[in-house]
């Protein structure tokens, strides 16, 4: 790369940055709330809701159109300043999150929609039908793990931008759907407690969405997951494991890294299945020689917690770090 393009990299990516030290890149600190205004949004969770989703998507956003969302900003930012009630404060934000997405009017929302961006065995659906000019149908469809959640409700038309509210059974709970100009959905819900009614243990319905007749992601492994570093451990571990690798896969629905209580320097992480934690799960520890260790936690047709124990190793006890792992479950056999 020359220097000319090196600078101007430098100084766009500046730019952005103090793009992004200006308001409304920062959500409302309500501890710092001193105006009319400030005030009147932290007394709303529905406007502290909104703030945030302004200002998620002018950050996602202000990169891609520095200029023209810099000059925006200052007109918006007047304009909701003007208000003298918290409907006009509210229409403001919707309005200002609609010119962000630059949200198209006549978007076609009819199909079924899928959200792209959900963790591995966590997801969303969304069907939508009756659109109109200003409303269309929702039945949405989300899980994670085991657990699953439904609701259904009218969408209405704010500008660009679509508002799900008085969901059925979940009194307070607000959907917001954004289109975006490359055809895909932005959908974010309220997150002061009225939505984990429908969605409860981790489940969400925000994210990226995609229009298409069934999921669209790619079957995951446990290498794009990141569980495993590159593609030889992942070949070694394939090989270990056989066809059991794949449950591997549907047991890391949440994972996270974990001691090496042998203290030998390897890498150790935990996988859970939502909802299921006490019955399906998984340890998996290996080394930069490509030394593995699995033990794997599932309930058999009793429904007793059965433990399977794999290894590359052919001698050995089980190291301390899967035996304190396998101690956290009752009713087991021993490892084979």
């Amino acid at each position: 790369m020359s220097v000319l393009k090196r600078c101007m990299t430098f100084t766009g990516l500046l730019f952005s940055g103090l793009l992004l030290l200006a308001s409304p890149a920062r959500a409302m600190d309500c501890l710092r709330a001193t105006t009319l205004i400030e005030n009147s949004i932290c007394s709303q969770p529905q406007l502290l809701w909104l703030d945030r989703v302004l200002t998620d998507s002018y950050i996602k956003m202000i990169a891609q159109q520095p200029q023209r969302l810099e000059t925006w900003r200052k007109k918006w930012i007047a304009d909701r300043n003007a208000c003298a009630s918290n409907t006009c404060i509210r229409r403001a934000y919707l309005q200002g999150i609609s010119d962000i997405y630059q949200s198209d009017h006549q978007f076609d929302w009819s199909g079924e929609w899928w959200n792209s961006s959900a963790p591995n065995g966590s997801g969303g659906r969304l069907m939508i039908s009756q659109q109109s000019e200003w409303g269309f149908k929702i039945n949405g469809e989300v899980w994670a793990g085991v657990n699953r959640g439904r609701f259904s409700g009218d969408a209405n038309r704010w500008y660009g931008i679509w508002l799900v509210n008085n969901i059925p059974f979940a009194s307070g709970c607000s959907v917001l759907l954004m289109p975006r100009t490359d055809g895909k959905v932005e959908v974010s819900s309220n997150d002061d407690g009225h939505c984990r009614l429908l969605a409860p243990q981790g489940i969400t319905v925000d994210g990226t969405y995609v229009r298409a007749e069934e999921d669209p992601r790619p079957a995951p492994t446990l290498l794009s997951l990141g569980i495993l570093p590159n593609a030889e451990l992942d070949k070694a571990f394939r090989e270990l494991t056989g066809s059991e690798y794949q449950a591997y896969v549907d047991t890391a629905n949440s994972f996270v890294y974990s001691n090496d209580l042998d203290e030998m320097g390897a890498t150790v992480l935990t996988l859970w299945v939502k909802g299921a934690a006490n019955k399906q799960a998984a340890v998996i520890m290996y080394t930069q020689d490509h030394q593995i260790w699995a033990m794997r936690a599932f309930p058999d047709e009793k429904r007793h917690v059965r433990i399977h124990y794999l290894t590359t190793e052919k001698s050995g006890p089980v190291p301390k770090t899967l035996a304190g792992w396998r101690s956290v479950y009752d009713d087991t056999q021993d490892p084979d």
